[in-house]
């Protein structure tokens, strides 16, 4: 489930005598003096560590793909205890007491259409900006970003991305349809998860661990989903079934509920809507999208994809 995890760890927390030379006595380092003092900036593999006297931080690179060598297949809880086992072998330290800065939590799913069909039936999210944009050279990306920029949802063609960045595609994944959707908690984690801190060791305790899948499922499932629909007038009992009906033509008209909702955005920036009125028509206009009874019908493509994340 992990890809990209930072930590730091402080220097008096490991009980060594020199911790940098213990740290960098196997690295090649880059040497670098500030008024702060002296860092030392190595990598290993795709993962850089920077040491100072004070401690050492280390991220900037998939976890997954330095135990594995590429982060298509899906890191398991198991997975992520040898690769800090492997790492902490490296640099002479145990890593038990460092603490977690940063983590993105990932997992790709083999999906019937390219990924980015999916996209469409992906809708608003509370409290987050939704935005379609590349993800990298040719790579389409569907994101969510908090308004406090601390939490971010992605969804992406991994293969595309894989194969753009010139990484390796295990054989098995080549030519495969694989839809990756990342949650990156990119700080407050102790927050998040009302801990006083996040640890290397909790990142493979189950209960702890089976918290953070949980998170990273009710993310997803907060995602209003934009579902497909037919219109049918032998539906229609009335007045107000009609006035539904219309609203949904108009909702089609503009582009399907995403576009729409784009438009009373900039109603509302444009002082033509109130904050009230806006969010009635987007509350009502979700309800309406929800209702079977007039020809709203689930998409297959959203089914197969909570089937996936419900299944994780």
């Amino acid at each position: 489930m992990f890809d990209t995890i930072n930590i730091n760890l402080r220097s008096i927390d490991t009980q060594q005598l020199n911790f940098v030379k213990t740290v960098t006595r196997d690295l090649n380092v880059d040497t670098t003096t500030s008024r702060y003092g002296t860092t030392y900036t190595s990598h290993i593999d795709n993962l850089t560590i920077r040491t100072t006297t004070q401690g050492v931080s280390i991220g900037n690179g998939s976890l997954c793909k330095f135990l594995h060598g590429n982060n298509i297949v899906n890191f398991t809880r198991t997975d992520t205890r040898l690769a800090f086992e492997k790492l902490s072998d490296t640099l002479h330290i145990s890593l038990n007491n460092a603490t977690v800065s940063r983590m993105d939590v990932a997992y790709n799913f083999e999906v019937t259409h390219p990924p980015e069909s999916y996209f469409y039936h992906l809708g608003n999210l509370p409290y987050y900006k939704r935005l379609e944009q590349m993800f990298y050279k040719g790579v389409e990306g569907l994101y969510y970003s908090s308004v406090s920029d601390k939490k971010q949802l992605v969804f992406y063609d991994k293969i595309k991305e894989t194969t753009n960045r010139k990484d390796y595609v295990p054989p098995e994944y080549q030519n495969k349809n694989l839809l990756r959707y990342e949650l990156r908690l990119k700080n407050h984690i102790k927050q998040i998860f009302k801990v006083n801190k996040v640890t290397v060791p909790m990142l493979y305790d189950v209960q702890f661990y089976n918290r953070i899948v949980d998170y990273w499922r009710s993310e997803y499932q907060k995602i209003v989903k934009v579902n497909e629909y037919e219109i049918d007038i032998a539906d229609c009992k009335g007045i107000r079934d009609l006035n539904k009906i219309g609203m949904l033509l108009l909702v089609e008209q503009q582009g399907g509920m995403n576009e729409f909702f784009k438009k009373l955005d900039q109603q509302y920036n444009t002082g033509r809507l109130d904050k009230r009125q806006r969010s009635e028509i987007k509350r009502q206009t979700k309800e309406l999208m929800q209702n079977k009874s007039i020809g709203v019908v689930r998409s297959p493509l959203i089914e197969e994809l909570n089937t996936f994340v419900e299944g994780v």
